[in-house]
């Protein structure tokens, strides 16, 4: 049974391995029978991921996979940049721009949420 799954990631992108995991589970999520419709969401120090210069190598081989298997959304949370002083304009392309009402009208809607 298909479900619509949420993945947070909320802290800073360096110094620990939760962004590889998650989008690995992210992966397994949307692979075999069920193909979840998966959703993912940048907050808290997760924002700085969002970022041009970030570097995402060894995640990059994950975020391939997830737009060959199917349509995923990548949000960052308005508020988190803000708190943080990112701007907009500093984004890489593939983060849609959320606020934080959006964010837990997200939470809400889906059946499952996961935070990295």
């Amino acid at each position: 049974m298909e479900k619509k799954i949420l993945f947070m990631f909320l802290r800073a992108p360096f110094g620990a391995i939760y962004y590889t995991e998650g989008l690995r589970a992210v992966v397994g999520m949307m692979s075999g029978l069920d193909e979840h419709k998966v959703t993912c969401v940048y907050a808290g120090d997760g924002a700085y991921y969002c970022l041009k210069d970030a570097d995402k190598s060894e995640s990059a081989g994950y975020v391939k996979t997830i737009a060959d298997i199917s349509e995923t959304h990548y949000y960052v949370e308005k508020e988190s940049l803000d708190e943080r002083g990112i701007q907009e304009g500093d984004l890489d392309g593939m983060f849609e721009v959320i606020s934080r009402d959006d964010f837990a009208k997200l939470i809400s809607d889906n059946d499952v949420v996961y935070d990295f």
